[in-house]
């Protein structure tokens, strides 16, 4: 598939997520829509590693998006895109995308646990760009354009 069709079909963006281990998936189940927890992991890698471990990665295509759209991100199903780790929000976060600047914008909705990009906490609208790091409590993606996930599929460079 050319990079414009994979682009149109994906929107442009995904987030590449580290798929949670059985105890966490357990533990959100056994929540469902009550209160939020801290697992307070210690197998924390570098965002980095995720760039070479696709295989054993969970990429989550979300819906098209036009620019400034807003996604809500949560651990309940009417979000856009749902999270199952106990350390996520009812109601956590929002992802948008501007397509004039090219770059997407995480919104942090008062969560329990707090939303990170690169480490550093989430108070005001917040730009994302490619390869950032973006926890959602202690759930970790990547934030990824595309066109970038398209070449790294095809075993190419980055596409800038």
């Amino acid at each position: 598939m050319k990079a414009d069709d994979f682009e149109k079909q994906l929107g442009p963006f995904v987030l590449v997520l580290r798929p949670p281990d059985q105890m966490t998936q357990q533990r959100a189940i056994q929540l469902g829509a009550k209160r939020t927890i801290a697992l307070n992991r210690s197998q924390q890698k570098d965002p980095v590693s995720l760039l070479f471990e696709l295989d054993d990665l969970s990429i989550s295509t979300l819906p098209p998006v036009a620019s400034h759209e807003n996604l809500s991100v949560g651990r309940l199903p009417d979000c856009d895109v749902v999270v199952d780790d106990p350390s996520v929000s009812k109601h956590h976060a929002t992802l948008s995308w501007d397509e004039a600047l090219q770059q997407g914008l995480v919104t942090d909705l008062e969560s329990s646990n707090g939303t990170q990009v690169n480490g550093a906490d989430v108070k005001l609208p917040t730009s994302l760009r490619d390869g950032d790091e973006v926890c959602f409590g202690e759930a970790r993606f990547l934030f990824m354009r595309t066109r970038t996930l398209h070449a790294r599929l095809a075993g190419r460079p980055k596409v800038g």
